[in-house]
């Protein structure tokens, strides 16, 4: 097996003889995370994450992971194995997937995924994404709006580009659309920009909608509450 492979094993390994907190420092802070017991949240840094796995440990909630395997497809590792959850008396087991990113040979995100075809799933759009990369393109619309299309993958790297776009000046009464229908993935901090786009918007009294929203980032708004704020296009 690659060297990537034996990096994860040694995560896990620093996992079972240090805990949680060895875990973590054998990962390193700038790692974004989404794990199981937190309902899929998404974290930008261990740190982050750290606190809420304290918080969680504090309420009595403990918990098992146990190895199965690995394998490596290209930068990704995915581990598969069983969760043990305990809390108020009962135990849990869950089988999950876990998928380590890496980028030049260092851990950058760390996912989890309920069934092995869910996890190659995601590495397959990922391929996707990765060949076409992230794309911003603002041009005017049949109607006289201004259209952004997003293409690829919205995340701590990719935002700053969407928030030179939406949060730049724009004219009074302007109508803005955000076409989503080529976005593959989009983390809290995509969602924080749009809302702050929001806010923009009611302030410079210009128009935001969203088109052609996906079902993950659908459900990421359901997840967060925020279709109110972020209306969609009429059809």
């Amino acid at each position: 097996m690659g060297s990537l492979v034996q990096l994860v094993r040694d995560l896990w390994s620093a996992h079972e003889a240090g805990g949680l907190d060895a875990f973590f420092d054998a990962a390193g802070d700038d790692v974004v995370w989404q794990p199981h017991l937190t309902g899929g949240r998404v974290f930008h840094s261990t740190a982050e994450l750290r606190e809420t796995m304290a918080a969680v440990e504090r309420e009595g909630v403990r918990y098992e992971p146990e190895l199965y395997d690995l394998e490596q497809h290209g930068s990704v590792v995915l581990a598969h194995g069983v969760l043990r959850v305990s809390r108020n008396g009962r135990v849990e087991e869950t089988a999950l997937h876990w998928a380590y990113h890496f980028r030049a040979g260092r851990l950058w995100r760390q996912t989890t995924h309920a069934s092995r075809e869910d996890a190659l799933d995601a590495l397959t759009a990922l391929r996707v994404i990765e060949e076409g990369t992230f794309t911003l393109a603002e041009a005017a619309g049949s109607g006289g709006e201004r259209v952004i299309r997003l293409h690829g993958e919205l995340d701590i790297d990719t935002v700053p580009e969407l928030e030179r776009a939406l949060l730049r000046s724009r004219p009074a009464h302007q109508r803005v659309v955000l076409d989503l229908s080529e976005l593959q993935f989009m983390d809290s901090t995509g969602l924080r920009v749009l809302l702050r786009a929001r806010a923009a918007a009611e302030e410079g009294r210009w128009e935001l909608v969203m088109r052609d929203v996906p079902p993950n980032i659908r459900r990421l708004f359901d997840m967060t509450g925020v279709h109110g704020a972020l209306p969609a296009e009429a059809p």
